[in-house]
């Protein structure tokens, strides 16, 4: 969906952020979400979206992805910019 929207809108530029949660050793977990996110921009990248059309984001506040065990702090999240 996500190439779908880019192909469909050639001046979109997307914010990719990885997140991770609070278990286990941080800087392990900070990789892990940088790897996330990474994987993301590959996969757009193999796709035919343009790397300048691609932003990396560390998120802002690192207390934003410690939401415990909850597997959904595990994410990458996509904003669209405007």
């Amino acid at each position: 969906a996500l190439i779908s929207m880019l192909n469909a809108h050639p001046d979109a530029k997307i914010t990719i952020s990885g997140f991770h949660s609070a278990s286990g050793d941080l800087p392990t977990n900070q990789e892990l979400a940088k790897k996330r996110a990474f994987s993301v921009r590959d996969a757009l990248k193999a796709a035919g979206i343009a790397e300048d059309r691609v932003a990396l984001q560390k998120p802002m506040s690192a207390e934003a992805n410690l939401a415990g065990e909850d597997p959904k702090s595990r994410r990458v999240e996509v904003a669209v910019a405007k």
